[in-house]
């Protein structure tokens, strides 16, 4: 082969402009991977990699997803009609590990990890249950569906009512398992007139920052991630035998990530901004497409009904499930499959 011989001008010129035009890039690079990519966007190699190897034992596909402005983990599978897991606090989509894969058979199962949870990206703010809504609606927009049943636990289900008020044309159908909305209900499972063992882990979270900057929760977290949500589990759990707390080691080891502490909490942090939200949106018009509400009797229980029709006027079926406390999804996946199926199949 023959060798072509450039001039040295040319040779430096060309080499010149090729070190300038690396630097240029570089320089793009670092800037764009810092607006869209910031440090707290994705987490360290071994959790994604423990995290994708799980998922891939239940058949689906789990990426990182940038949309309005946040990284999103996503584990996926299935075809047919679009179908949203949301999840709550202080969980991830690993809550729906039981139930996806039997709704996977027959629906198109996404299951993102909520903004500032999981394996999300641990965002600064954002977390009014408009802008969370919003973050869901432009996740689907990016797959290019036009329409979604979404089935939401704790602050999934409220996340997913407050997308189905903003979105009613492309939610079709809302499962609602254990919740409540701030603005027609919430505000008053925070009642502390009288002790309230229960929810005290709420005042925990709206301590915020301190006068140093430093965030009084995460600092007081930091290290005991595992005593604190085993609180939690022993509290709301009804059925202690269900879903052994071992079990609970990815919610363990995505609290522990940089931020997750202090993000998390600041979906109760925002609870006041999104009461007004919602109370804006139920007084213009109660949602209306059907709505299933699913409780543990052991949880919400009997309250849960009032708490649903307060923002949805088309309830379809109210289920109580015996034994169950408010982790449905782990404490009877079985009923609470049986109950989306029959749900979704319409």
């Amino acid at each position: 082969m023959m060798k072509t011989r450039f001039p040295k001008l040319v040779v430096r010129r060309l080499l010149a402009i090729a070190w300038v035009a690396a630097a240029i890039l570089a320089s793009h690079g670092a800037y764009a991977f810092a607006q869209s990519q910031p440090s707290s966007a994705v987490p360290d190699a071994r959790l994604l990699t423990e995290t994708k190897d799980r998922w891939a034992t239940r058949g689906f596909k789990t990426r990182m997803v940038w949309v309005h402005g946040v990284t999103l983990h996503v584990a996926e599978a299935g075809h047919g009609d679009a179908v949203l897991l949301l999840h709550g606090y202080p969980q991830s989509g690993e809550v729906w590990r039981f139930v996806a894969p039997e709704l996977a058979k027959t629906h198109h199962i996404i299951i993102p990890d909520l903004r500032g949870m999981g394996l999300s990206e641990a965002a600064v703010d954002g977390y009014d249950l408009g802008n969370v809504a919003e973050d869901i609606h432009q996740l689907v927009l990016s797959m290019g569906i036009s329409k979604a049943k979404v089935v939401g636990h704790d602050w999934g289900a409220a996340v997913g009512a407050v997308y189905a008020m903003h979105y009613q044309n492309e939610v079709t159908r809302l499962a609602f398992l254990e919740s409540a909305l701030a603005g027609a209900g919430f505000e008053d499972l925070w009642n502390f007139s009288k002790p309230n063992a229960v929810f005290t882990f709420v005042p925990f979270l709206l301590m915020g920052e301190s006068d140093s900057s430093e965030d009084t929760t995460t600092a007081l977290l930091k290290g005991r991630e595992s005593i604190y949500l085993h609180h939690l589990w022993a509290t709301f759990t009804g059925d202690k035998q269900a879903a052994p707390f071992a079990e609970w080691a990815p919610y363990v080891a995505a609290m522990a990530r940089p931020g997750v502490a202090r993000s998390s909490s600041c979906y109760y942090r925002a609870v006041y901004t999104t009461a007004e939200q919602v109370r804006t949106l139920v007084a213009l018009k109660k949602l209306e497409i059907p709505v299933l509400a699913i409780a543990g009797e052991k949880g919400i229980g009997v309250n849960h009904e009032a708490l649903v029709r307060a923002f949805a006027s088309n309830v379809r079926g109210n289920i109580i499930i015996p034994g169950a406390g408010h982790f449905l999804a782990e404490e009877r996946p079985n009923e609470v499959t049986a109950a989306l199926k029959t749900f979704l199949a319409d």
